[in-house]
């Protein structure tokens, strides 16, 4: 028997046929009946489902009487004070519905959002209105919250299985519905950020807050408001990691998942170990599938394949979990991260870094404690609290499960197919590919071909044994063609487009499309084109891939040629994106080009990526790049290289002041000017002095610093390149207003913006109106100020640059602290926020100056003392910033700062930073002769030391 509840009142017979209930009486009583159960019901409860009635007590007992001829099985019974009904376990759909919900929410929360969506999705669909008897509202309204929540987690698990697209509809409607509850605008917000609808996300919250403070004064929550911030700057890490779902079946994993994710639940680094093709990456994807529910801040997955023996796993790391401009080194801007963020950190395919990804994972999981780190390994990393989970390979059913699903075709019986996967050890990728061979070739082909391959491979370790058979077989079943296509896909790393593969390897769309449908190429949804790192190895290994690494060499110099001509063409904003795509294979390359001590092109492909390394926001390793290419140069010096050198080094000198990676920047720029006076290669030279120029501007004395300005004009005279003379009217202003020429400081300044705003080079467009407000504030012109770094801010914040947004938002507050100074005090908050989670040292020293200088001002001294320290304490920022915080600590608190005040004000090299300095000591009492060393400068005021 059956009861229903949602929708009419009805009962089912156990044919299914409904059962005739007496009138609408009847059907009253038995809903509270069925509400209020395992409670009896009392009779006076019972009167009010009815009229009242000249005998009340004699109606009810007539309706109880008719309602128990109705039900096919005695259920309703009299007990003391009034009745019961009686029911089973799955009778009552109302029960059925809340029993599914709370089985989806649990599979949610254990990590297994396909299984949620499923039995979510069937409990929805059998969703009616509970029936409106006044007496129900109550536990109306509670079946009502259910399917809400149960919406909620349904939608939630769908978004993590990147159904985005399909979903953005139903929720629109739900907030239409539900205008003031903010998870349903949460959840359309991720949907439509993800499908790429930025704009549309950001309209959504807009809408919600506006809702929220005209119908109940409030303002979005902390989850929302967060999201908002992170869909504001565009991060891939707006909630849910970047995970890609898994295709097709995972067979015979569950009891190794099901340990790993147990043991997830008590350790915080667990390693699935294993020989190649043993199926571990695939295993770790699922996994992280499964756990997502457990890691508020998502799952991610950092693919360490592509990273060179000697790169960096935490530059690959910082790549992955980060965006935007890094404005300090991977190190700390990972650490600053994750320290509060609850995360699965997937490391896939760690053993050809196996140290460098110990390392890696030790650190980050040391200090930051809701760290949790999944990795995949030939070998474990062996650090301590470590946990490895073997992986075998298959069970012999699951191998011919897994050989029978990528094979559909194949008739013969699981003896046959058993025969052979048991050849093959059970090796998942192993399978895959002889499955793939199926199409042309029978089984007893395939085995017959094994045999012969047998004793080729008896000296390799036991468990290559397959699958270098395999790949022998698969490979000897290839035309001439594919198998040059083949080797040289190995010099790629994280893949290439096909332009790439035509111009390295000869590959044609045929023979591209043959080996995806060999399975030894993957196809990317990216129009790349990757060889799995196992099958890349073995590629590699298949013939002399020296022409191939040669010609790829080639390809990126030809690209960084393209960015050079590309600079000032409508094509700008592109090359970042395309550099990033291929930063894999321009790290490759570089290696490739120095293990060889081929020093004059690594220096022409680093030197032309210069620019790149830049607004990539990647100072440091572009400035770790071009070291290395000028020291293998200077290994083996040849002639005729003198322009890629003086463009390496000035791109080194930059970078490496830029990033404070090198200890002395100025020397590498020293070296561009003697090449300057002695070389005749001056297309090389004049491309490079105007970073030198640039460099010489803030490090050199003022004199010198002109020097370097002439000799970048001298060669500027030479020839016509626009977007050269633009960086170089950009260097003048800088100049100028070290001069005190405000006029020629803002006219420089100006010619610089219009060149950059006709190409629309955003970057460019943020430093010059910065610039320009920096010069118009000098000159005691603040409204034009104001406006200049106001539209600095917005073009930073239109071009995904968070850092460059700072420093416009912290002079923007450096104003409010005399016309507003509470805005000055929240912005101020809010950049100080920004920057620790951004790790920019700088931005937070200087933003935690100003907020004291704000407290001062709010004669709240202990709480400029503590912004001061903080200051203090910033290890990366420019020495103004520890000058300025420490000459006010000893204001504040006493002589015992002076010492590292004078220290820092020494290591002041720009000739402006120390102008400024000296009119805020000049504001300070008792400080008087800190100000002593500093020689005269420009009239200025205080902006330069505080921003």
């Amino acid at each position: 028997m059956q009861f229903r509840l949602l929708g009419s009142v009805e009962v089912l017979g156990d044919d299914g046929a409904p059962v005739a209930l007496p009138g609408a009486r009847a059907r009253a009583i038995l809903a509270m009946l069925l509400i209020s159960r395992p409670d009896v019901v009392s009779s006076g409860r019972l009167f009010a489902t009815g009229q009242s009635a000249k005998d009340p007590v004699n109606a009810l007992h007539v309706q109880i009487a008719k309602l128990r001829a109705a039900l096919p099985e005695p259920r309703l019974v009299s007990e003391r004070g009034g009745y019961r009904l009686l029911t089973r376990d799955g009778e009552v759909d109302a029960d059925v519905f809340a029993e599914a919900c709370a089985t989806g929410h649990e599979l949610a929360r254990q990590g297994d959002p396909a299984g949620a969506v499923t039995v979510l999705r069937e409990a929805l669909a059998r969703w009616r209105q509970p029936v409106g008897y006044d007496f129900a509202d109550v536990w109306r309204a509670r079946l009502q919250e259910l399917r809400l929540a149960a919406l909620d987690t349904v939608l939630d698990a769908e978004l993590t299985l990147g159904r985005h697209r399909e979903l953005v509809p139903e929720l629109a409607g739900l907030v239409a519905a539900h205008p003031l509850r903010e998870r349903f605008a949460e959840l359309l917000m991720r949907a439509l950020h993800r499908g790429g609808r930025r704009p549309e996300a950001l309209a959504v919250f807009d809408d919600l807050r506006r809702r929220l403070a005209d119908e109940l004064g409030t303002d979005p929550g902390p989850g929302t408001a967060a999201l908002h911030l992170a869909i504001l700057r565009d991060e891939p890490g707006a909630p849910g990691g970047n995970l890609p779902h898994p295709v097709g079946i995972l067979f015979g994993r569950d009891a190794d998942l099901g340990g790993a994710g147990r043991l997830l639940a008590e350790r915080r680094l667990v390693t699935l170990t294993g020989p190649g093709g043993v199926g571990k990456t695939r295993a770790a994807r699922e996994l992280g599938h499964r756990l997502r529910g457990r890691f508020p801040d998502g799952v991610w997955l950092a693919e360490l394949a592509s990273v060179a023996r000697d790169g960096s796993v935490l530059d690959a790391l910082a790549a992955t979990l980060l965006d935007g401009e890094p404005a300090a080194p991977a190190r700390d801007r990972l650490l600053a991260h994750l320290r509060d963020r609850e995360v699965l950190l997937v490391l896939d395919n760690c053993e050809h870094v196996v140290e460098d990804a110990a390392a890696a994972a030790e650190l980050l999981l040391g200090q930051c404690p809701r760290l949790t780190v999944l990795a995949t390994s030939r070998e474990p990393l062996n650090i301590e609290g470590e946990r490895p989970v073997p992986l075998a390979p298959l069970a012999l059913p699951d191998a011919i499960r897994l050989f029978r699903d990528r094979a559909p075709g194949v008739r013969d019986g699981d003896a046959a197919v058993g025969r052979l996967c048991a050849r093959l050890d059970a090796l998942p990728l192993v399978l895959e590919l002889a499955a793939a061979g199926t199409r042309l070739f029978s089984l007893g082909e395939i085995e017959a071909r094994l045999d012969d391959l047998a004793n080729a491979s008896r000296r390799a370790p036991a468990r290559h044994h397959s699958v270098r058979a395999l790949l022998d077989w698969s490979h000897a079943l290839l035309s001439e063609a594919e198998r040059r296509v083949f080797a040289g896909l190995s010099v790629f790393r994280d893949g290439c487009t096909f332009a790439d593969a035509e111009r390295v390897c000869g590959a044609t769309a045929g023979v591209l499309a043959a080996l995806v449908d060999k399975s030894l190429v993957v196809a990317g949804h990216d129009g790349r084109f990757r060889l799995l790192e196992t099958v890349r190895g073995y590629a590699a290994s298949t013939m002399d891939t020296t022409v191939f690494h040669d010609r790829h060499a080639e390809v990126r110099i030809a690209f960084g040629r393209e960015v050079y001509a590309g600079l000032s063409s409508p094509r700008q904003q592109e090359l970042p994106a395309r550099f990033l795509a291929e930063l894999p294979n321009v790290r490759a390359v570089t290696t490739w080009l120095l293990r060889r001590g081929d020093g004059p092109r690594a220096l022409v492909l680093q030197g032309l990526l210069g620019y790149l390394w830049y607004v990539c926001g990647r100072e440091a390793e572009g400035a770790r790049w071009l070291g290395r290419a000028v020291g293998c140069f200077d290994a083996g010096p040849r002639s005729g290289c003198d322009g890629p050198l003086a463009v390496a080094l000035a791109w080194h000198s930059y970078l490496g002041r830029a990033s404070g990676v090198l200890p002395d920047p100025w020397a590498p720029a020293e070296r561009v000017r003697a090449l300057y006076r002695t070389t005749t290669d001056r297309d090389g030279v004049r491309i490079a002095l105007p970073a030198v120029a640039a460099v010489a501007v803030q490090l050199r004395p003022g004199t010198e610093a002109r020097a370097c300005l002439d000799e970048a004009e001298e060669v500027m005279a030479e020839f016509d390149h626009p977007w050269l003379r633009a960086i170089l009217d950009a260097v003048w202003s800088e100049q100028h207003r070290r001069e005190g020429n405000l006029a020629a400081a803002v006219a420089a300044a100006e010619a610089n913006l219009r060149y950059f705003e006709g190409i629309d080079d955003r970057f460019g467009v943020v430093f010059s109106h910065l610039r320009l407000g920096d010069a118009e504030e000098q000159a005691g012109h603040r409204a034009r100020a104001r406006a200049r770094w106001a539209r600095a801010r917005e073009v930073a914040r239109a071009g995904q640059a968070p850092v460059k947004r700072g420093y416009a938002e912290l002079r923007l507050a450096y104003l409010d602290l005399d016309d507003d100074l509470p805005a000055a005090v929240a912005a101020l908050d809010r950049i100080r926020a920004e920057a620790a989670a951004l790790a920019a040292a700088d931005l937070g020293a200087a933003a935690a100056n100003l907020l004291g200088l704000a407290h001062v001002r709010r004669r709240d001294e202990t709480g400029a003392v503590t912004c001061f320290l903080e200051a203090v304490a910033a290890e990366r920022a420019l020495p103004i910033r520890t000058a300025v915080a420490a000459a006010h600590l000893t204001a504040l608190a006493g002589p015992r700062w002076k010492p590292p005040a004078e220290e820092a004000v020494g290591r002041i090299p720009d000739p402006l930073h120390r102008a400024a300095l000296g009119v805020l000591l000049g504001q300070l009492t008792g400080v008087d002769d800190l100000g002593r060393p500093l020689p005269g400068g420009p009239v200025c005021t205080p902006l330069a030391a505080l921003v």
